[in-house]
């Protein structure tokens, strides 16, 4: 039995799993990283090991409420105990995957949860020559959106200076993000994601948003704004957007000015800061989220928070306008029935 008092920093996670296909909601990722956040190649040795938890440990790290704890957990276990990871790899141009459960056992007692992973996968959950992801435990679980998880799983996978993740194909992504069947056909429930505009806003720009919002992850990442948008640029085929590639880096906190391009830093601040100061034409949302990580960048976070708030502002601007403009259409669509 693996038990311990205290969160672990990091969750360690191989290439393979960090890039294989899976779908999991949000509580399910948060039970399944929480065990993965325990693991160590050491609890193997035996055998598949367990993993414990109490009801008092799952309300904490979890913020799951403490009443009738198991009674909140039952689906969600249920549902994890159903899920398959996909390994797909390329053997000589021909694509070979391997579909395998992730839990052999999970079990709720004595307001304790066991949770018993798939033996079959040993070397998937504690290969890491191929490389591998150390995640921070307490962002993660920290994230609302499980492709918001997903993205920050792929893009802990590259932190060292020099290296970066590769463009992903919107097919891969479609799989990474547990959007396809284990045939690679469009889920049924999923039907709109067959466009890639739909992929990129709600597995990419959305995911991006929360990442840039969240109070601990933007302070570790920062993105930097392409002709295509927050973060990312587009590869496309003609017209047809073939691929993705992130654009970010991570802040080291040893030297974040440093490790982020103080200079770079600088011009931003400069060019947006006389724009919105001088001008009156009003920054973007873009142009507003690049100054912030721009002051983050060299350690001004009160000025940070302050264009945080222009930027809230901003945005319930627009929800009032779209709430404006729904209004003037519904009157609009009932003159029209009178009319009839």
């Amino acid at each position: 039995m693996n038990q311990q008092k205290k969160l672990p920093k990091h969750i360690k996670k191989g290439h393979q799993l960090v890039f294989s296909q899976q779908d999991l909601t949000t509580r399910e990722a948060n039970l399944f990283g929480l065990m993965m956040a325990h693991m160590t190649p050491a609890d193997w040795e035996s055998g598949s090991p367990e993993y414990r938890f109490t009801a008092a440990q799952l309300c904490e790290w979890l913020s799951i409420n403490n009443r009738a704890v198991g009674s909140q957990l039952k689906g969600v276990v249920a549902r994890l105990l159903t899920r398959n990871i996909g390994i797909v790899t390329d053997n000589k141009g021909d694509t070979e995957f391997e579909f395998t459960p992730l839990f052999s056992k999970a079990i709720y007692k004595d307001r304790v949860l066991t949770l018993k992973p798939n033996i079959e996968l040993e070397s998937e959950y504690i290969e890491y020559n191929k490389g591998f992801a150390l995640i921070d435990t307490k962002s993660y679980l920290g994230l609302k959106r499980e492709y918001t998880k997903r993205l920050y799983e792929m893009l802990s996978r590259f932190k060292n200076k020099g290296s970066k993740l590769n463009p992903i194909e919107i097919d891969d992504l479609r799989c990474y993000m547990g959007l396809v069947t284990e045939s690679g056909q469009i889920k049924s429930d999923k039907g709109s994601f067959k466009n890639p505009s739909t992929v990129v806003r709600y597995c990419v720009k959305d995911s991006i948003a929360e990442l840039c919002s969240n109070p601990k992850t933007n302070k570790e990442l920062l993105f930097h704004t392409t002709k295509d948008g927050l973060g990312f640029k587009y590869h496309k085929n003609g017209r047809k957007i073939v691929a993705i590639e992130f654009i970010y880096s991570w802040i080291n906190e040893a030297n974040p000015i440093e490790k982020l391009n103080f200079e770079d830093a600088k011009r931003n601040i400069t060019r947006l800061e006389t724009k919105r100061l001088t001008t009156d034409e009003k920054l973007t949302s873009d142009e507003l989220e690049l100054l912030i990580y721009s002051y983050r960048s060299i350690g001004e976070e009160e000025d940070a928070v302050e264009i945080e708030k222009l930027l809230d502002e901003s945005k319930q601007v627009k929800v009032a306008e779209k709430e404006q403009d729904k209004s003037f259409l519904d009157k609009i669509r009932e003159l029209k029935r009178m009319e009839k």
